[in-house]
């Protein structure tokens, strides 16, 4: 038996005039979730404990069968990890978002998602100006960077708004709050003065883009402890396929193999077909393999409903349409899921579970005929925590 896991980032949501009354998934024409749903088993899961911030992070953590709340990793850690970031004793990892803000507003947290090779030489100009005992820039993917601060443990005290998180309002009431905020704040505003003065954003400018003239420092982690590789807890090998540092960062504390195929990316660009193809190569190579696709997450921090739409319908033709395909001919279980909703209205994460659909041998039809919000609620299946879904899927 081989297992697949497809993590639908941010893919539920909430009804839409724009989409009729209709969530994301209900609005989208999904042929191959509807053909597991009608066979298969659907509920609701609920990824993000109470108490705990309704990020990837811990949704993920619970998605890959690690309870979140054992390992309290910060997501600043994980995405350095990935980035090959190894973090002494004492020293705190950032994410840094380099963003673009208009008439003090933050207008895009990505910069209208910048790739990493446009980003490089401005994460370069801001290391030659303010790396030193303190503070170490480190580049990442996208928009994405990771920020070293050694010396002040007391950061990851502070409060923090992500970047995404506070899209079209004003950020001077935004910045970190806390034991050490100050020298956080300090650092931020540098790095903005100097973004202000690149060349490389007046080239930008010229050419109808926006500049890159926010760095927004959130989401500190320190040093992670052991997490026990998947391969140990749950008797199988794992790899795993994300356009993101953080499930990559994951899939290295847990001993997963990391799989990369060009074309895969961070945003709505991703190339849907190598993910699926890469799916399948996987699946020649492991017991159990995790497609991560962000796409559906980022189109809702957009605000995007006719984009979140098609990303869905990407994942469904060209990943579920492929792994389908391979289960004609193998014993394959896939199950389907976001980590947490995305909603359009807020742009923001949402803490209620998620939807999701189990499908293949062994598995029980249990009365849904498609993966929505409503149909899964009315199975009255919630798998709480979690975490625990790992276990149903490899029962």
């Amino acid at each position: 038996m081989k297992y697949a896991v497809v993590i639908l980032d941010g893919a539920s949501g909430w009804p839409l005039d724009e989409l009729g009354g209709l969530t994301s998934l209900e609005a989208a024409e999904t042929p191959n979730l509807d053909f597991m749903a009608a066979r298969g088993m659907v509920g609701m899961a609920k990824n993000v404990p109470d108490g705990m911030e309704c990020s990837s992070n811990v949704a993920c953590t619970s998605i890959i069968g690690y309870d979140p709340a054992q390992y309290p990793i910060g997501r600043g850690a994980i995405e350095g990890y990935s980035a090959g970031v190894v973090l002494e004793p004492g020293q705190v990892a950032m994410r840094v978002n380099l963003s673009n803000v208009q008439d003090g507003c933050m207008f895009s947290y990505s910069t209208d998602n910048i790739s990493s090779e446009e980003l490089s030489p401005i994460v370069d100009a801001l290391k030659a100006e303010l790396d030193d005992e303190t503070f170490t820039l480190h580049k990442s993917v996208g928009f994405r960077a990771i920020l070293v601060v050694t010396g002040h443990p007391e950061i990851m005290e502070c409060s923090f708004h992500a970047g995404h998180n506070i899209t079209g309002e004003p950020i001077a009431d935004k910045y970190p709050i806390g034991p050490g905020s100050d020298i956080l704040t300090s650092y931020m505003k540098r790095a903005d003065a100097i973004l202000a003065d690149l060349e490389i954003n007046r080239e930008r400018e010229a050419a109808g883009k926006l500049p890159v003239n926010c760095a927004w420092a959130f989401w500190p982690g320190m040093r992670p402890d052991s997490m026990e590789p998947f391969s140990e807890v749950y008797g199988k090998s794992a790899a795993m396929q994300s356009g993101v540092d953080l499930l990559n960062g994951l899939a290295a504390l847990t001993s997963m193999r990391r799989c990369s195929f060009p074309g895969i990316t961070d945003g709505p660009d991703t190339d849907y077909v190598a993910c699926g193809e890469g799916a399948l190569e996987m699946l020649e190579a492991d017991d159990v393999i995790f497609v991560h696709i962000e796409a559906p997450d980022a189109e809702g921090h957009d605000g995007n409903a006719p984009g979140k739409k098609a990303a869905i319908e990407a994942i469904d033709r060209e990943v579920l349409g492929r792994l389908l395909d391979y289960a004609k001919t193998h014993e394959l279980r896939i199950m389907a899921s976001p980590d947490h909703p995305t909603p359009v209205e807020t742009r923001k994460h949402a803490h209620e579970p998620v939807p999701f659909v189990l499908y293949g041998p062994g598995i029980e039809h249990n009365g849904a005929s498609r993966l929505t919000e409503d149909e899964a609620r009315a199975t009255g299946l919630l798998v709480s925590p979690g975490h625990k879904m790992m276990g149903i899927l490899l029962g």
